[in-house]
């Protein structure tokens, strides 16, 4: 009878599960090495992805603020270069490569292994992809600054004494004044977005500004004024004209000598009754001067030619606000016609007072091309 060891099948079936264990330990070893790889391959190379990914969002970014500036064909040739970097790094991070490597799913990573070599290449060419558009990305705001700046040196001035309130263009002459140094372009692209921001809130402020100045015109504009000389005394002459004055926020100041952006004497011109002074400081912005030395001013202290004459000046102030300026370009030579017909048309002088009063001062002279000149200034057309 053939011996029987009743423990050799279990014994078969030992070896068998030790056997398979053994492999699944294996296996499980080496998923946990390929997987720490994966894991630490990606987690030395995520970083710097983050990174180039930034200065491409910068990039990005910086190309939708220039193209959304008053000017943007005016940044066209860098914006396309910009572009053009932007897709060059886009095809590198969009390779299947880079896309193993940084995957959520630990299989696709795993195949990652296989294109070791050609992920250090590509991460490798994105560097200098990345750093190309971060060059150019600099260009392009610099362009972008460059303009600004222009813009800024061409108009400060004029809105400073454009403006109801200098504050915010003060600050941005203080902002110009100073030396601007950036980190980085997402610092530069973040500090252009808040100069363009207050820029814009300023050129909201001249516009409110010249709203409110044409409705003040209006009222001022309906204040009546009698006709004769005799109607009221010098006193009530000049509380008139310092009620009309103040209806516009100004005031009126006597003085015994012209005194005028540099320019002094008792009266220069022989003719000057009242003046207006455009100052870069703004301390004489609200201020209309009557000068009491003039050879006709005791007259005019009594006649409703006075009220003229301060309406005469406030327009000088209007067209200032209004242009940036007391001679506009489209007022060319005829800047004083111009500002009478203002006075006449948007502050309700008398025509023919006006027209008396200045027989034989050419320059001063209306007609139908200063009605037109003035009523465009009025409308916003200063050029």
């Amino acid at each position: 009878m053939p011996y029987h060891n009743p423990n050799s099948r279990s014994r078969r079936n030992v070896l068998r599960i030790v056997g398979v264990l053994v492999v699944l330990a294996v296996i499980a070893g080496v998923a946990n090495f390929l997987h720490a790889t994966t894991s630490e391959a990606a987690g030395n190379v995520k970083p710097q992805i983050e990174t180039m990914q930034g200065i491409r969002q910068t990039a990005q970014d910086s190309i939708t603020f220039a193209q959304g500036l008053d000017d943007p064909d005016r940044f066209a040739a860098h914006i396309e270069t910009v572009q053009q970097c932007m897709d060059d790094y886009d095809r590198l991070a969009d390779t299947k490569q880079i896309k193993y490597l940084l995957s959520d799913n630990p299989q696709e990573r795993i195949i990652g292994l296989l294109y070791r070599n050609q992920q250090r290449t590509i991460i490798d060419n994105m560097r200098v992809s990345a750093h190309n558009l971060d060059k150019q990305t600099k260009e392009l705001l610099s362009a972008v600054d460059a303009a600004m700046s222009d813009d800024f040196s061409q108009h400060a001035a004029q809105w400073l004494l454009q403006v109801d309130n200098p504050t915010q263009v003060n600050e941005l002459i203080d902002r110009y004044g100073k030396q601007r140094a950036y980190a980085s372009m997402r610092e530069m692209l973040a500090d252009l977005r808040s100069l363009h921001k207050l820029r814009s809130d300023v050129k909201q402020q001249v516009s409110t500004a010249v709203s409110n100045l044409h409705n003040a015109e209006a009222a001022a504009a309906a204040i009546a004024v009698p006709e004769r000389n005799g109607d009221l005394d010098p006193a009530g002459w000049y509380t008139l004209a310092t009620n009309v004055a103040s209806t516009m926020g100004v005031q009126i100041e006597q003085t015994m000598e012209f005194n005028c952006g540099g320019q002094s004497g008792e009266n220069p011109s022989g003719f000057v009754a009242a003046y207006y002074c455009q100052m870069p400081d703004r301390s004489q912005r609200n201020v209309v001067h009557m000068l009491t030395t003039h050879p006709d001013w005791t007259q005019t202290a009594r006649s409703p030619w006075l009220v003229d004459m301060v309406k005469h000046e406030l327009s000088h102030r209007s067209i200032m606000i209004s242009c940036g300026t007391t001679q506009p370009t489209i007022a060319a030579d005829r800047t004083e016609a111009v500002t009478n017909s203002y006075s006449v048309l948007f502050f309700g002088a008398d025509r023919d007072r006006i027209t008396n009063q200045q027989q034989g001062v050419a320059e001063y002279a209306m007609d139908a091309s200063s009605d037109q000149l003035a009523t465009a200034i009025h409308d916003g057309n200063c050029e």
